[in-house]
């Protein structure tokens, strides 16, 4: 290295994240990556993992079963997890995938491999990603070796499905209560196999059907019943909930197994289940199959199956799941080294989807207190690093005896995010292909949009034609309100019109990408508050805090989260509490099922100080002086409301809203943000620290954020 690179290192990267590198969550972070590989224990775990791609088709068969992309990935994604993150040692997992997943396959893995080995104190896991489906009166799994049941109705011997209570009876003779089932397979098929931009995990089923063999719950008596042991068991869908096999940015996995895992990486002794659970629930809500006919508090009971007599113990304590959680978080973990030590592979599977998407080469991880690493290169999931050298002056050798070996954890230090990022647009499959060309040609007009074919990659929403009018869906295809115009509008006009529905998500987008609740170390919480009801009582919606922060006091709201939607007309009150020894700055952002992005108009003098908030106070939004009151309105659907806190100043932000803060609020209290692209643009150049960091490159092509300096936290509710 050069002398001119070492004394950057030197004094460039360490006055930016400071000789922080070094401060007590840091060094306990390091110290735990020792005793993790240094103490055992003598619980034994076990796992069994099941993925199924490519399913056998029958010859003849050809409606209701396509292959699944992302069920291989989930297995992979969970063995990653267990045994980087839960100690699960190599050999104690067992994968069988796609045509290694026959029903005798998995009967014999389960009696050999778990029910034959685990002694009473043993930890078991089992994982299923594939398809599901309903026969008769029975949910099933589908091993690879089954198929579809109306062509073989003469023999349904053939039909090697494994009903809900078989796989419940092989589980009865795990010799432990410690076992934690994890289906990401759909039961009901809507009668297609895709929706939107995701295939769906159900295969088509036959009401008729009845089991070969009695099932066990039919077979013994009531008190028998009583005493059989339900493992806890997290599944993706029950009832009618439909199942997502989704697309990312790069790599194909199951909505819920991908949002679970990310959980599990972040999740630490402070976060009850139920508030992991609920954070899965939103992401799905987000990302992936929108439900209607559920609350999110119902679509988190559904989720979480589990034995009455662990009910109390499920709610407030997140050792009923029985992983051994871990004190500290993960964003990511190295799976290989080069022969050096000096460069890696890395797992990325700790960061959210809206981050992940748009992480870019130039960010910067910390592997322990005096080792970083650079990533120079991302595709999906995974991710090359090079080690940076931070020289001590203790010991000016110290470099020769940093190493990446395989297994450490990953804590991100430096966000890169991309300045060119495109909001990705799939073309309806109802659309013509006349429509489609000219739908083509209209977007490669608009700048930062990208025009692709559904099911081909990962996007951000829908163009499609409903009742004869042009408009956008979800990627779940739930229409987005109010895009859909006049019937007889030509495809060139309508996405001209829907611009600014356009420049919304993509504003939409940007802003998810600096969420960092579980890598910010900001000493600030956030506590989105809802008067409600006649009495007007005061609920808290969700209280967040970042898990690495040092100052922030634990508080018994930390792990509130209300899943009950709010009613049109209650009010809500954001309070934001700095812990810390310097002034910070926020700004707020509503993005609500139209796709607008509205702001609170309180943060101006004399309702809240121009959103500043000093050393060691509190800041409340709308100030009790108000004239407004900031209120839940329509229309109905799922609200995100993005909190950014930084120690900078956000002045950048504050010149390009001028022009919507001079707006008249409205009855909500909410305005409108007028060029929401712009202002979330502004945003991320007042946290950008490229030019501190000019010497690592892509400061062109990527704002550089510090998650010492900033903090977004993400609070969702649902409006009934």
């Amino acid at each position: 290295m050069g002398i001119a690179r070492r004394q950057f290192l030197q004094t460039g990267l360490t006055s930016l994240i400071g000789w922080q590198f070094l401060t007590r969550d840091r060094v306990a972070f390091a110290a735990e990556q020792y005793v993790r590989k240094a103490t055992a224990t003598t619980q034994r775990k076990r796992a069994l993992l099941i993925g199924i791609n490519q399913y056998n088709v029958r010859e003849g068969s050809s409606s209701g079963w396509l292959p699944l992309q992302g069920c291989v990935n989930d297995v992979e994604l969970q063995k990653e997890l267990l045994i980087y993150r839960f100690g699960f040692a190599p050999q104690d997992i067992v994968t069988l995938t796609d045509h290694a997943a026959t029903r005798n396959n998995i009967a014999d893995a389960i009696t050999e491999h778990l029910a034959a080995q685990t002694l009473p104190d043993d930890l078991v896991m089992i994982h299923f990603s594939g398809h599901g489906s309903r026969l008769g009166n029975y949910n099933t799994l589908v091993p690879v070796d089954s198929g579809l049941p109306q062509n073989i109705l003469h023999d349904q011997n053939l039909l090697h499905d494994i009903t809900e209570q078989e796989w419940q009876g092989w589980l009865q003779a795990i010799a432990t209560d410690r076992v934690l089932c994890v289906i990401d397979a759909g039961f009901y098929y809507p009668n297609v196999s895709t929706i939107g931009n995701f295939r769906l995990r159900s295969r088509l089923g036959h009401k008729d059907w009845q089991p070969s063999t009695v099932p066990i719950d039919a077979s013994v008596d009531i008190a028998t019943k009583q005493k059989i042991k339900v493992p806890t068991t997290l599944r993706a869908a029950s009832g009618d909930m439909l199942c997502a096999d989704a697309q990312w940015s790069g790599f194909s996995s199951g909505a819920f197994t991908y949002a679970l895992v990310q959980q599990m990486w972040q999740i630490t002794p402070a976060k009850t289940i139920h508030v992991v659970m609920s954070d899965v629930v939103t992401t799905l809500d987000r990302q992936a199959l929108h439900n209607d006919s559920l609350t999110l508090d119902k679509q988190v009971a559904e989720i979480v199956q589990v034995d009455a007599a662990k009910q109390k113990t499920l709610a407030p304590n997140t050792s009923a799941i029985f992983l051994p959680i871990p004190k500290f978080s993960a964003d990511g973990v190295i799976i290989s080294s080069s022969i050096d030590f000096r460069s890696a592979d890395i797992s990325l599977a700790g960061l959210p989807i809206a981050v992940l998407t748009n992480y870019m080469a130039g960010s910067i991880l910390q592997v322990n207190s005096e080792t970083f690493v650079q990533v120079k290169s991302r595709n999906g999931l995974k991710a090359k690093v090079t080690a940076l050298e931070v020289l001590s002056d203790r010991d000016d050798n110290l470099k020769l005896n940093l190493k990446l070996e395989s297994g450490q954890l990953l804590q991100e230090v430096i966000r890169a995010v991309s300045r060119n990022v495109k909001l990705a647009i799939a073309l309806d499959l109802g659309l013509s292909k006349i429509e489609r060309i000219d739908a083509t040609s209209a977007f490669s007009t608009l700048p930062n949009m990208l025009s692709v074919n559904t099911n081909e990659q990962s996007v951000d929403c829908l163009f499609g034609v409903q009742s004869a009018s042009y408009g956008l869906l979800t990627v779940g295809h739930t229409p987005i309100l109010g895009s859909f115009g006049s019937v007889g509008e030509s495809v060139g006009a309508a996405i001209k019109r829907l611009q600014p529905f356009l420049e919304s998500l993509l504003a939409a987008k940007l802003i998810r990408s600096t969420e960092n609740q579980a890598t910010s170390k900001l000493d600030v919480r956030a506590t989105l508050k809802a008067i409600v009801g006649v009495d007007a009582r005061s609920v808290i919606v969700a209280s967040k805090a970042p898990a690495r922060a040092s100052r922030v006091p634990e508080s018994q709201d930390d792990n509130t989260v209300r899943t009950k939607p709010l009613n049109i007309g209650d009010r809500l009150e954001c309070q934001i509490e700095n812990f810390s020894d310097q002034p910070v700055y926020i700004r707020i952002f509503c993005l609500d099922p139209r796709s607008k992005v509205l702001t609170p108009n309180f943060i101006a003098i004399p309702y809240a100080n121009d959103g500043m908030i000093p050393p060691s106070a509190t800041l409340t939004i709308p100030h009790a002086k108000a004239s407004m009151d900031w209120a839940v309105s329509a229309p109905k659907g799922m609200v995100d409301v993005q909190i950014v806190v930084s120690r900078s100043p956000l002045l950048q932000i504050g010149k390009t809203l001028e022009a919507s803060q001079r707006q008249a609020s409205s009855l909500n209290g909410l305005i409108a943000i007028l060029n929401p692209l712009q202002v979330v643009q502004s945003l991320l150049a007042d946290l950008d620290h490229t030019g501190k960091l000019a010497d690592f490159g892509n400061a062109s092509d990527a704002w550089m954020l510090d998650v010492d300096q900033w903090a977004t936290f993400s609070i969702s509710y649902q409006v009934a």
